[in-house]
């Protein structure tokens, strides 16, 4: 899994290897676990799923971290998904 940043509260933000389509991120910590469509190259980033006991602020503020990060995130998944 390639990390792709790690957020300001504590959240790994990663593209999985082994996945699919649509380009997308994963968030992870805290025993919680949100994805998130990138609609690369301009977005706009929608949450699409998640698990664990997440606010709306939480996934909302999230959000935007990978939004304001989408050019990395969408370079990323291009190398590793081509």
């Amino acid at each position: 899994m390639a990390t792709v940043f790690n957020s300001r509260r504590r959240y790994r933000v990663a593209v999985n290897s082994n996945d699919h389509p649509p380009p997308h991120v994963h968030a992870f910590g805290k025993g919680r676990e949100a994805r998130f469509k990138l609609n690369c190259p301009d977005g706009p980033v929608e949450l699409w799923d998640f698990v664990g006991d997440w606010t709306l602020a939480q996934l909302n503020d999230l959000g935007e971290e990978v939004a304001a990060q989408l050019d990395r995130c969408c370079t990323v998944w291009r190398e590793v998904h081509g």
